[in-house]
């Protein structure tokens, strides 16, 4: 019995690796010179789950990360931005590619209680580093769970205060640091969404697990999407946002972006799209642009 389990475990990790039965898609026309490429990965022991993987080569400087926020509603008043449909906060023309990135919440009522309901144009406090262009709209002391990109578009993971990121998101933790896990076994499985990159932060790899769906794709704990990314061939890597929030884009043939994953939030038995405060997309590099 002892060794069946071990079978069994190490399929599994086969399964969730580089291993897994993978069919690749190419997106529009044109990504792979751009230095994009998407992947589903599918694996099936002990749990069926769908991986879903952009690489992006930062090195050929033809396309650039840049964070994309929804309104702020409210000025210099408490809350950082209204929550917004990802597809909407992706829609300029220059967009190829986004993830979902920072978490947030909603502002307590006065009995204390708060709405977790996220509905479009919900003021909300973002948490972590998170800004564009230099200018941060949600600003934090020194952290490891920050993924910000410099003005080269070199991504960078742990802000600093010296630091001056161009672009910037956080997640909740640090899953793999110099290609080592950075965390223990075990854990609930959700969806999730994960940033990394390689050693010289040129690669970036944006992956997404669909979750909480049986039979279809169950979720990863943190131990196995930190082996994902290692095994993608990340140095470093940031556990992001998930749950209903995990949620990927890549422009389609038809030049429409088209959302890549299943998202795990249901309304009437449907898929349903939750709105964001912020995004992290892909774009074409300025230069490029026609």
């Amino acid at each position: 019995m002892r060794i069946f389990f071990s079978i069994i475990t190490a399929l599994f990790f086969a399964n969730v690796s580089l291993g897994a039965s993978a069919d690749k898609v190419s997106g529009a026309s044109g990504l792979k010179e751009l230095g994009i490429t998407y992947t589903l990965k599918k694996s099936t022991a002990p749990i069926p789950n769908k991986i879903h993987v952009l690489r992006i080569d930062l090195g050929l400087n033809r396309v650039k990360p840049k964070v994309a926020l929804g309104p702020d509603p409210d000025g210099d008043g408490p809350a950082e931005v209204a929550l917004t449909d990802p597809r909407k906060l992706a829609s300029s023309p220059s967009v190829l590619a986004f993830v979902n990135t920072n978490p947030w919440d909603s502002f307590p009522n006065a009995q204390g209680r708060k709405n977790r309901s996220w509905y479009a144009g919900q003021p909300v406090d973002i948490h972590g580093l998170a800004g564009t262009q230099g200018k941060m709209r949600s600003a934090m002391g020194p952290s490891n769970a920050s993924v910000w990109f410099d003005a080269k578009g070199r991504a960078h993971f742990g802000h600093q205060a010296e630091d001056k990121p161009q672009e910037a998101t956080t997640g909740f933790q640090l899953i793999l640091s110099q290609g080592k896990l950075t965390v223990g076994m075990g854990g609930a499985r959700h969806p999730r969404t994960a940033l990394g990159t390689d050693e010289k932060g040129q690669i970036l790899w944006l992956a997404v697990v669909d979750g909480r769906q049986p039979r279809y794709s169950e979720g990863m704990n943190m131990h196995e999407l930190a082996s994902v990314m290692k095994e993608l061939g990340c140095w470093t890597a940031t556990n992001m946002d998930g749950g209903g929030s995990s949620i990927m884009g890549l422009m389609g043939q038809d030049g429409k972006l088209k959302v890549m994953n299943q998202p795990s939030d249901r309304s009437f038995g449907r898929v349903k799209i939750r709105p964001l405060p912020m995004v992290l997309t892909i774009t074409k590099s300025p230069r490029l642009k026609e």
